[in-house]
């Protein structure tokens, strides 16, 4: 597998043990111009029916726990229809595990044993999942404030749960010095296969929509590993001329924590890291000071003529009711692009096409209700 690096441009064959580029910047992998539709297998399970389009080494997985193709549900939100893209149905209750499934099989691939990762809680519980099922051993490391349920939920997969006081980012700084003992850093900020897994929401999204494109994709960004992963999907269908033009992308943010939304506003084309708040938001998924892949996000923002929007806590809270109140029990990080859609609609076309992701469940923490 041949990865670059999106700040320096770094060209070189992947190998684990090489987690960034020298530059510090995160590896993607090669991008592939052709998509072919005859090539997507719909009798694969969930996400490898795009096995073929990957562009790996194996079109199948070693092992899997079902991610990908979860529902594309309607729902009448502020006085117009939006599309909720549940992602929160997957394996471990995240769309981390569609990113998860193809690192993990990249990593058996290259025969590795043991790994460590840090997280607020859902990617730990992802990369605890697979790595159980995969007979890997997995270190995650992750904010002592993280929600006991998440890190519950990672010691019952069986891996070493390590909290970390202070902010997130000593949790990252925890994992790294892992390597120094021999364990391979499979971080889901820096893994191309991660990203690469991440593109299969955007293909899904394609097809359960007739083969079209939305008009607006609402997700919400801390490592912006979803929101690349579908512009990333949709950069393929445009040049394979499957769509005519780019969804509006729509980064949402808390406003507690929201780099990404601070450097948009300023024009500026990466995301200066900013000082944690001393009081943390409820949507402690988004709780990143600075994102890896942040001249990425910019470029993806700005190329689709997208915006970024940053949601106060009374609004989370009752977006998170409001969606449960239809059905739809999401933890307070997914109930962010609920709050931000009154904002949306103010700079969509009354005809335009909403979808918003889901991106985690509600019953990965304490109710906000």
């Amino acid at each position: 597998m041949y990865v670059f690096c999106s700040d320096c441009g770094h060209r070189e064959e992947f190998v684990a043990t090489r987690y960034c580029c020298d530059c510090s910047g995160a590896w993607e992998t090669i991008e592939q111009v052709s998509f072919d539709p005859a090539q997507i297998d719909p009798m694969a399970p969930g996400l490898w029916r795009y096995g073929h389009l990957f562009g790996l080494d194996f079109t199948s997985p070693a092992v899997t726990l079902g991610a990908g193709w979860t529902p594309l549900v309607s729902l009448d939100l502020f006085e117009r229809e939006v599309l909720c893209k549940l992602e929160y149905l997957a394996p471990s209750g995240s769309f981390k595990d569609r990113g998860t499934e193809v690192m993990i099989n990249t990593l058996l691939a290259q025969g590795v044993t043991r790994i460590a990762e840090d997280s607020s809680g859902n990617a730990g519980a992802s990369i605890a999942a697979y790595a159980a099922r995969a007979g890997i051993i997995a270190e995650i490391y992750v904010p002592a404030y993280a929600s006991p349920a998440k890190q519950a939920q990672i010691a019952v997969y069986g891996a070493e749960v390590h909290p970390v006081e202070g902010a997130r980012i000593n949790a990252k700084h925890a994992a790294i010095r892992a390597i120094e003992r021999g364990v391979t850093l499979a971080t889901h900020a820096y893994h191309p296969a991660f990203l690469l897994g991440q593109q299969s929401v955007g293909w899904e999204v394609w097809e359960q929509l007739g083969r079209r494109a939305p008009d607006w994709y609402v997700v919400p960004v801390g490592q912006g590993l979803h929101l690349l992963g579908f512009w990333l999907a949709m950069r393929r269908l445009q040049a394979a001329g499957l769509i005519e033009r780019m969804p509006h992308l729509v980064a949402v943010q808390a406003a507690r924590l929201a780099p990404v939304c601070a450097a948009f506003k300023q024009g500026l084309d990466t995301v200066p890291g900013v000082e944690p708040p001393a009081q943390a938001s409820a949507a402690e998924g988004l709780a990143i000071s600075e994102p890896v892949r942040g001249r990425r996000i910019m470029q993806a923002l700005r190329e689709t003529g997208g915006i970024c929007v940053s949601v106060g806590e009374d609004a989370i809270k009752e977006a998170q009711q409001t969606a449960a109140q239809r059905g739809l029990y999401i933890e307070p990080t997914s109930a962010t692009v609920v709050a931000a859609l009154p904002q949306v609609f103010r700079q969509a076309a009354p005809g335009d096409q909403v979808v918003v992701a889901l991106t985690g469940s509600g019953l990965k923490g304490s109710p906000r209700l």
